[in-house]
């Protein structure tokens, strides 16, 4: 980069002593102008057409009727008997009684007594004394400069472009599923005489608890249900496009020289003395006294008590008789019948279309600008002769 900087500025030096040999008079002086360049390019982008075909599709619906049937069953009917019956049982009745018991008990009394007794130990004391000592230091003072560097960066240009796309613009809707009660055991009280549910038949049983099946209430469940939507949209498509530029950037070099300083400087050194210290402590010390503490303590002690009882109690049971009956109710049938309808089925065609766009691109020219006593300093010269072709770095 710097050999072709370095040619330019030779191939400016001669033309510029070429010019002063045939014109004596004017003076010129070098200056860099930039210059943009307008670059046409084609490009493509993608076209999505959309269109509609009849077709006749046939599709079957369920239709509901509803028929009117009989019922035959026969129902067991219950008839109540009451009688009386005896019933002997025992009961136990509680009886408190009051005893006492001995719950002595001693108790530790504790008290103290103090003395005093002499203790020596050594005290380490800290003592500071003053010296004199040269302190040499090396010091490295920065020293800094500062020069303007050409520097080649690349900027990068949004460039946007739109497309058509198909986007799906659906939403979520309710859908309301009914779901049966869960069947679930229990114990369950059943008389002595029942109906078998399978053929009809009266049978006799222990009346007591069995395990029952159960069925519990139908729920409603919503759920939420996710239906498309296709819509053509534009969508803008953003593309970066590389430029190079060129700046001065000024760069701080930072040096450093070594420097040498001699000081004396107070120094504090400490100094260990030990002491002797006799003290008197004060020692406490603990006696146990027990004294008894008599204490009698009631206590309630229940007996239970046996009891003959007898208890009369109205029984009722019950006769079963059968009856016949007819119960009408009524049945939905399906029935699956064709429907034809006619639909448009949309059909999509890509294809591309070119489409022209211009890039500018900057470089660098040198040219001649005369400078005169009459003439301003600003004047640029025009003519093709006075430029002078830079390089690209």
């Amino acid at each position: 980069m710097k050999t072709r900087h370095i040619i330019a500025l030779l191939t400016a030096s001669i033309f510029a002593a070429q010019s002063s040999v045939f014109a004596t008079q004017t003076t010129y002086r070098l200056q860099r102008v930039p210059v943009i360049e307008q670059i046409p390019k084609t490009g493509y982008k993608r076209v999505v057409d959309t269109h509609f075909v009849e077709e006749t599709i046939t599709t079957y619906e369920t239709v509901w009727e509803t028929e009117t049937r009989e019922r035959h069953f026969t129902v067991a009917r219950r008839v109540p008997e009451t009688s009386v019956q005896e019933r002997h049982y025992t009961v136990q009745r509680p009886v408190e009684e009051v005893q006492y018991r001995d719950t002595s008990y001693n108790v530790v009394r504790t008290v103290p007594e103090t003395t005093e007794r002499e203790e020596t130990h050594f005290v380490t004391r800290q003592v500071m004394e003053t010296q004199e000592r040269q302190v040499v230091e090396n010091r490295r003072v920065p020293v800094q400069e500062t020069t303007l560097e050409e520097r080649v960066f690349t900027v990068n240009r949004p460039v946007t472009n739109y497309v058509e796309t198909v986007v799906d613009r659906g939403q979520h809707v309710n859908q309301v599923n009914t779901v049966p009660g869960r069947n679930y055991n229990r114990l369950a009280w059943h008389r002595a005489n029942y109906v078998d549910p399978a053929t009809g038949e009266a049978r006799w049983r222990v009346p007591g608890f069995y395990w029952t099946t159960m069925q519990g209430p139908d729920r409603h469940e919503v759920n939420r249900v996710f239906q498309s939507n296709p819509v053509l949209e534009t969508v803008p498509i953003t593309t970066n496009v590389q430029e190079q530029r060129i700046e001065q950037v000024p760069v701080t070099r930072t040096t450093f020289q070594d420097e040498r300083i001699v000081r004396t400087e107070q120094v504090q050194v400490p100094r260990i003395v030990q002491e002797e210290v006799v003290r008197r402590v004060p020692v406490t010390t603990y006696r146990q006294y027990v004294e008894r503490v008599e204490q009698q303590t009631p206590v309630i002690v229940r007996r239970m008590e046996t009891e003959e009882r007898v208890e009369r109690i109205p029984v009722t049971t019950f006769k079963t008789v059968l009856e016949e009956r007819v119960e009408p109710y009524e049945v939905r049938v399906a029935r699956t019948v064709p429907v034809t309808r006619t639909v448009q089925r949309p059909v999509t065609t890509v294809r591309w279309e070119p489409y022209t766009y211009t890039l500018e691109r900057q470089r660098m020219e040198v040219r001649r600008i005369p400078i005169t006593s009459a003439a301003p300093q600003n004047t640029q010269s025009d003519d093709p002769a006075d430029r002078i072709p830079v390089f690209p770095e």
